[in-house]
């Protein structure tokens, strides 16, 4: 019906047209001007419950109007008019889709981080004696591992000790203690590298603690404004 209608506004313009340059009517190219704009409005007025049109920007960066939604591999966005051509919907291009994509996926983990840590820790003093618990045990660590440190070190001192005694007494080189030497070396090296371990592991879980405090502190603020405003 539509398309009917198309072509029987298409031949009357032409004729006019025809009709119009013969007689070399002014008024009459006015007429036909005023035609043409009924013309292309009825384009968009023709049966208004299915009247939908596309904006988009095809692949020469030109503008296009069409009755049908661009190609599937389409990545721009694109713009749905109604039959007076006002935008009611915007499309969102592929990286749009993409963005939204990954902010909700962002805002699902926030939310299920919340969740766990109310589920965790009933009250805020639950949180702060977790936050103790667990740092005093890398801190108990650190302590016991020095305390190796020390003996390393009291070991180390004393083979040299021994070498450097040896080396004064004009003593044979002993391969046993030179090998006790390295091995000792090698624990004082292993041993200060999980101290340093640790005390990151350390930093990093107190950044943690007081990151889930804040939050948590947040969530029960707000929670006491919606009970006061229910």
């Amino acid at each position: 019906m539509n398309e009917l209608i198309k072509n029987t506004n298409a031949r009357h313009t032409a004729q006019a047209l025809d009709r119009a340059s013969l007689a070399g009517d002014h008024w009459g190219l006015r007429a036909l001007g005023t035609l043409l704009f009924v013309t292309a409005l009825a384009l968009f007025t023709i049966n208004p419950a299915d009247a939908r049109w596309y904006k988009w920007v095809d692949e020469s960066g030109n503008i296009s109007y069409q009755d049908k939604p661009p190609p599937a591999n389409y990545d721009n966005s694109t713009q749905v008019l109604n039959s007076h051509g006002v935008t009611v919907k915007r499309i969102p291009s592929a990286e749009e889709e993409r963005l939204m994509a990954a902010k909700k996926e962002l805002e699902d983990q926030r939310q299920q981080r919340d969740q766990a840590l109310i589920k965790s820790f009933p009250s805020e003093d639950d949180l702060l004696r977790s936050r103790e618990k667990r740092i005093g045990h890398i801190d108990a660590t650190v302590s016991r591992m020095h305390d190796q440190l020390v003996i390393l070190n009291n070991r180390l001192l004393s083979i040299e000790n021994k070498i450097n005694y040896r080396k004064t007494q004009g003593l044979r080189h002993s391969a046993s203690l030179d090998s006790d030497r390295v091995a000792v070396l090698r624990s004082i090296n292993s041993t200060n590298a999980l101290i340093k371990s640790k005390l990151k592991e350390r930093r990093q879980v107190a950044a943690k603690f007081d990151s889930d405090l804040d939050r948590y502190r947040e969530l029960f603020t707000a929670t006491e404004s919606a009970s006061m405003n229910e």
